[in-house]
């Protein structure tokens, strides 16, 4: 589940000469500070006032790395910031890469850079269950008693959003459930599905968001594949560049 501070991270600066260092802390700000042991940039403990949290902090690591020596910027070791807006659930990463380059991101859930976990029923970072989204689709092979067992964790959730919809199909061969927008408890859910699926069977995944702000960092999926169950989560941050095309080459005007 996510903390509920706006603001955090540190960056490193590295080796740094003594008039450096005095200069950053001569320097007015609110949201961060200079931390000498190790030299750094880390968040200070602030109360919250009217102006917008992001900029004044943005606005605070560009003044402070402005007082960074272009020798020293050039060794800068870097990190990162990041704030949270609580109200739209806004997720921005100010990154400091080695050498002092700044970039900005805003997260956003990337599942085709993903890491996997295997899942063994271990307790996992996951959005809270009272605004957890589910979306997906599994299929196993069991009864119709299975069915209803499944059923029954949907029915009894304690969600707080009613709107989704799933729908469960029996047949001989086995069960098909597809989640639309479906606010239940993924992990008793997936529970239950391993418990009543034949060994092996059980293939798919759900998709875990939430139906409140500003729980990206929680998000993931649940992928059932070849007998074996994984939770995958997603890249918040896209790092690698984009790979443009060459531009052709000027030709001379006659």
């Amino acid at each position: 589940m996510r903390n509920h501070l706006v603001c955090t991270g540190c960056v490193e600066l590295g080796k740094i000469s003594e008039e450096t260092q005095h200069r950053l802390e001569q320097t007015e700000a609110s949201w961060l500070e200079f931390a000498p042991d190790p030299p750094s940039l880390v968040v200070r403990h602030v109360q919250p006032d009217n102006l917008p949290p992001l900029r004044e902090m943005a606005g605070e690591l560009f003044a402070l790395l402005t007082e960074v020596g272009e020798e020293e910027r050039r060794q800068i070791p870097g990190g990162a910031l990041y704030y949270r807006d609580e109200q739209n659930g806004q997720y921005v990463r100010l990154k400091v890469l080695k050498g002092g380059s700044l970039t900005v991101s805003w997260a956003h859930p990337d599942y085709e850079h993903a890491q996997w976990e295997r899942y063994h029923g271990q307790t996992v970072p996951i959005v809270f269950e009272p605004y957890q989204r589910l979306n997906g689709r599994v299929i196993f092979d069991g009864s119709s008693a299975a069915a209803e067992e499944v059923t029954d964790v949907l029915e009894h959730s304690l969600g707080q959003y009613s709107q989704g919809d799933y729908t469960i199909t029996s047949t001989v061969d086995g069960v098909e459930i597809a989640f639309q927008d479906v606010n239940a408890d993924v992990v008793e859910l997936v529970k239950v599905m391993r418990e009543v699926a034949k060994a092996g069977s059980l293939q798919g995944d759900i998709e875990v968001s939430s139906f409140r702000a500003g729980d990206l960092e929680d998000y993931c999926r649940f992928v059932f594949r070849a007998g074996e169950a994984w939770v995958v989560r997603p890249s918040l941050w896209k790092d690698v560049p984009e790979v443009q095309a060459p531009q052709p080459p000027v030709e001379r005007a006659a």
